[in-house]
């Protein structure tokens, strides 16, 4: 019995990515001055939304940081730049069975002993190089800090339990490459405009 060959000259190449997926996690990186930031894998879908493509061109997280701010207030606090070749690089691009993905490090602040928690939104933007960029929905991770830890401890010794208290929430990250950072202004937006990026819908990660 003779096995049919597939013809992958007949297979449709991806179309432009018309879609962003992102799913972030609390962590905190190693190295000699330890950060406190998400880590996130992103996954880009044309058309089609069957699996996962390859991009080409760069992404720009927005980080959004949501304790005390005003909610007409639409800047960004930071942005995170991948370029191509970051987003190319080894730990950075992954490839499986369920198609490409990219994992993605964003630092927010120190991680210290006291550090207090943190509602921090982000939101992805895939620039091409050559199409219109795509926004994806935004997301609002929570960044455990002292106060969980505390909550924690109270909860323990509400329970009698004799077991070893951790760090609630706080999972070590492998070092990734760092996008480039910087303090965005209305100007380094990238032509983006603030009022549509916040009016995306919104998700809450536990």
């Amino acid at each position: 019995m003779s096995v049919p060959k597939v013809d992958f000259s007949a297979l449709k190449s991806p179309g432009p990515v018309t879609s962003v997926i992102a799913a972030w996690e609390p962590a905190v990186s190693n190295g000699e001055k330890p950060e406190r930031g998400f880590g996130g894998r992103v996954y880009f879908y044309d058309s089609e939304l069957n699996r996962p493509v390859k991009i080409k061109g760069k992404v720009v997280v927005y980080a959004f940081d949501e304790d005390g701010r005003c909610q007409w207030d639409a800047k960004p606090n930071e942005g995170y730049v991948f370029d191509s070749k970051t987003l190319n690089s080894r730990g950075v691009y992954a490839k499986s069975k369920l198609g490409h993905s990219y994992n993605l490090w964003i630092p927010i602040d120190p991680a210290r002993p006291d550090s207090p928690s943190r509602k921090i939104s982000l939101i992805v933007r895939y620039i091409p190089e050559k199409g219109s960029s795509v926004v994806s929905s935004q997301a609002t991770a929570h960044l455990p800090g002292r106060r969980d830890q505390e909550r924690f401890a109270a909860q323990v010794e509400v329970n009698e339990w004799d077991g070893p208290i951790q760090q609630a929430g706080l999972r070590s990250a492998a070092s990734r490459p760092l996008p480039e950072r910087a303090r965005l202004t209305e100007e380094r937006m990238i032509g983006s405009n603030p009022d549509r990026l916040r009016t995306m819908q919104s998700e809450t990660i536990r």
